[in-house]
């Protein structure tokens, strides 16, 4: 079948070198991670300014399609963080305070059986500093809020190991067992198959209300989303980055809730236990018993790394800044599209008297709405980035005149 093994395993009796998977070459993170949090003082901080700013935030928002912003103390960072006041996720959640990296749900009023905020940290800060300092930078974000951050439970968590040592094929999965229902009509979906080769870009098992697992090209999906910082990272790892596939397996709460031990107790409700306790592997360990291939490389992906696991992740050496230029790259086209619409009406339609004509319409702006002001809007938007270095260059202010 489509394997790519490229460790050594000696030679078969006609004397042709054999393969088997390479453990350096599989990567192990979470990739998205959502926490119902609680606090022992959250009406008095509530009561204390925060709901009427978080409001009047959101009020703002509606009215003016611009947001408020938060700007936040976190240990490590010379400048403080920077959060956008928004929407939040009804009916539990009315408000959010959001940056690139972690979002902060809050409800009006705390409720019976519901903790009252969710934590939601994205895909790029874990896997740039790891789960654990991404998790203590959010309760971070809580603390300097004045809240005194309480118990933490699991509400969302994505696995996902990355790896270039097998292409999956349609035919691949002729002998992947996964959990069935009653009915057996919860069959696999798929996502441009190609019914003659059966190559495939994603297949789905299950639902994402509980768990669904994915499996998908994630070379072809770093390309297609310019995430140009995985294929680089692949790189320096030594895999090959145009033939990368992504095991991931989202679980929610309805399915953690589940998972109890032989006394009925929650073994993966308390994220401090789970974190303290090593329990994220233990949670792996039993997605594992519900999917199985018998191929090497799935053996390998269901007991871990020793390089690498989800326990011991602290990180990847991912380039903040070379993704930012990338996105920038893709936005080029687009701005010099407009810029030659500014000049359309020119005799002088040169890119430099193009910009001149934008430099001179934003300061309009600018003047204008008062609010807006170029340096501070680049300013705000670096201290939106969960990253110490962009973060410190926010302290380069322009000149005062």
């Amino acid at each position: 079948m489509p394997k790519s093994y490229t460790k050594p395993n000696g030679k078969s009796t006609s004397g042709t070198v054999q393969y088997k998977p390479d453990p350096k070459k599989y990567l192990y993170n979470i990739d998205t991670l959502y926490l119902n949090a609680d606090c022992v003082n959250y009406e008095q901080v509530m009561e204390g300014g925060l709901l009427s700013r978080l409001i009047h935030g959101r009020e703002y928002l509606m009215d003016t399609n611009e947001n408020q912003f938060i700007e936040l103390d976190i240990v490590g960072y010379d400048n403080p963080l920077s959060f956008k006041i928004s929407h939040g996720d009804p009916p539990l959640y009315q408000f959010s305070i959001r940056n690139d990296d972690i979002a902060i749900y809050f409800s009006k009023a705390r409720r019976e059986n519901n903790m009252p905020m969710r934590i939601q940290i994205n895909q790029f800060v874990l896997w740039e500093k790891g789960l654990k300092q991404a998790y203590f930078e959010a309760l971070c974000v809580l603390s300097s809020l004045g809240f005194v951050p309480g118990q933490t439970k699991l509400n969302r968590v994505d696995f996902a190991v990355h790896s270039d040592q097998w292409q999956w094929n349609l035919k691949d999965l002729e002998k992947f067992i996964y959990p069935r229902n009653i009915a057996d009509d919860n069959k696999p979906n798929f996502w441009r198959l190609d019914p003659i080769t059966g190559d495939f870009e994603t297949v789905y098992y299950g639902d994402r209300k509980r768990c669904q697992l994915r499996i998908y090209n994630k070379s072809l999906e770093a390309k297609k989303k310019k995430k140009q910082y995985f294929l680089d990272l692949y790189e320096t790892l030594g895999m090959n980055p145009d033939k990368v596939w992504n095991v991931e397996i989202e679980v929610r709460r309805p399915f953690i809730k589940e998972c109890k031990d032989f006394n009925g107790e929650n073994l993966f409700d308390d994220f401090e236990t789970v974190i303290d306790e090593n329990r994220l592997a233990d949670l792996w360990s039993v997605l594992m018993k519900m999917y199985s291939h018998p191929s090497p490389h799935w053996k390998h992906i269901s007991e871990g790394s020793p390089y690498k696991s989800f326990y011991k992740v602290d990180g990847y050496e991912l380039v903040r800044e070379k993704d930012i230029d990338s996105n920038f790259d893709r936005e080029v086209a687009q701005i010099a599209g407009r810029l030659r619409l500014g000049v359309i009406n020119e005799d002088d339609y040169s890119l430099d008297n193009a910009i001149e004509k934008f430099k001179e319409r934003y300061r309009e702006i600018e003047e204008k709405q008062k609010k807006k002001d170029w340096d501070k809007e680049v300013e705000r938007k670096k201290k939106s980035l969960h990253n110490n270095k962009i973060n410190k260059s926010a302290l380069k202010r322009r000149p005062q005149n």
